[in-house]
This record gives C-alpha cells, structure tokens and sequence, in this order.
C-alpha cells in the first residue's frame, strides 16, 4: 500500500467552505433514486443504512423515505450541521454525526448496507475504506458506491478542467471500476458488479458561458447525437461518466 493518504484538513476545509454556500449533494434526487431502485428495490423498513460522506444529507432523506434506518455519516463538521437542520423531519430515521471513512465509528457487522455516494475517490488509497466497510456491514448485506469512471475520456476532460478552476479537492482522482472491483475482492466482498450511469458531455458545463446552455439537464438535443457516435467506438465500461458497484459481504 502507498504511503500518500487523504488530506483530511484540506478536504473537511473544502467542504465546510461548500455548506456556506449551498445545500450539496453529488447528484440529482433522480439519479439517486434511480441508483436505489437497481441496487436496493424494494421497501427499506426495518433496513439499516450507513451514508458515508453523506454532505447536506439529500440521499440520507431519500433512503429514509423509502423507510431505512440511515446514520449519516461526514469529515466536514459544517455540513454535518446543515443536514441536521435542514432533516429535522426525518429525525427519527436519520441521525447525522462527524467521521471519518477510514474509521468508522460503528460497532462489527452492525448495519446492511453501506452506501458512498461519490465519496471513495476522494481517497487516494482505498484500502482502509474498504476494510471499514466490510467490518461493519452484516453478513449477507450490501455495498453500494456512484464514483467517477476513469474509463471515460469525456469524465477525463473534465475532470481536468475542473481542476484547473480549482473546484476539486486535493484528494481527488476518478477510478477504474475494474480496480475498484479489484479493491473490493481484496476486502473479502463478493458478488462484486457495477454499471455506467450519467451518460453525459460534462465539461461543457465547465465554462461560465455554455453552463447557461449545457449541464446534466440541458443541451441534450446535441450532446445526445455525438454521444451516439463516440458510444458506437468504444467498450461500455466507458460509456458513461459515473459508475455504480455492488457488493456483498459473505
């Protein structure tokens, strides 16, 4: 294992920056529930989630209406807070508390499934995610995990862009969902799959100008045909900006 770690000062500062200016979440209420739908159908009650990095606590709101029992868990204080106060209603259902993925807070084989919801490439290392993830989910329970698919040229580009206008964390790089597959096996997972989702042209929405016109909901009358024809040359493991994994614990 490398020896370079996350930087957790910069990122919990990054984030505690982000709470001030909105309420965050990775992704859209759709691509959340669409996300669920596939990896955990069905009604939730009775189901203990763990949402680890769970920002503003959209997705812990989302889990909770489908009845779970969510513990959201996050490295930044300031968001923390926002979510405790904007889910009052869900309280209940929903507790928020600081912590760390790499540390989790929570007792062996303790909940059924753990979910990260752009979260694990914020770790240059993903090893002790892994293992904490495997300690405190059950036998028989699942992983769910949405990050940024290093096998996307277009997700690449942007990536770098958006760097370059400094709105990424220093910890931050897309992943290779074969190594992420790779990563989880390694912990002890089994029944490892993942699919492509947000099939987009995202850095047009980099640039201050064609934001107006281009973002995950607009200018889809032209990005659609030339997603058709660079999709028709390449693999479906790069299709796709984003991806989603699954596992099980044995």
């Amino acid at each position: 294992m490398s020896e370079i770690g996350q930087d957790k000062f910069s990122e919990s500062a990054f984030w505690d920056k982000v709470s001030t200016q909105r309420v965050y979440a990775a992704f859209d209420d759709e691509e959340y529930n669409e996300v669920f739908d596939r990896a955990l159908p069905g009604d939730l009650s009775g189901t203990k989630i763990i949402d680890v990095g769970s920002a503003s606590g959209v997705s812990a709101a989302l889990l909770a209406a489908r009845g779970a029992k969510v513990m959201g868990i996050d490295l930044s204080p300031a968001l923390v807070d926002q979510a405790r106060e904007l889910w009052k209603d869900f309280a209940e259902r929903i507790s928020f508390k600081v912590g760390d993925a790499e540390s989790l807070d929570e007792t062996e084989a303790s909940v059924d499934v753990a979910f990260f919801g752009g979260v694990l490439h914020h770790f240059p290392e993903r090893e002790n995610v892994c293992r904490e993830a495997f300690r405190v989910i059950r036998p028989g329970g699942k992983f769910v995990a949405i990050e940024p698919n290093l096998r996307d040229f277009l997700e690449r580009i942007e990536w770098e862009v958006a760097r370059w206008r400094g709105k990424l964390t220093p910890n931050e790089e897309p992943i290779d969902p074969y190594h992420m597959q790779q990563e989880l096996e390694a912990a002890g997972f089994t029944q490892v799959r993942f699919w492509t989702t947000r099939h987009d042209i995202p850095v047009l929405a980099q640039f201050p100008i064609l934001h107006h016109f281009f973002s995950r909901r607009k200018g889809f009358w032209i990005k659609s045909p030339l997603l058709a024809v660079i999709n028709a040359l390449r693999q479906p493991e790069s299709r796709g900006t984003f991806f989603v994994i699954e596992a099980q614990r044995p």
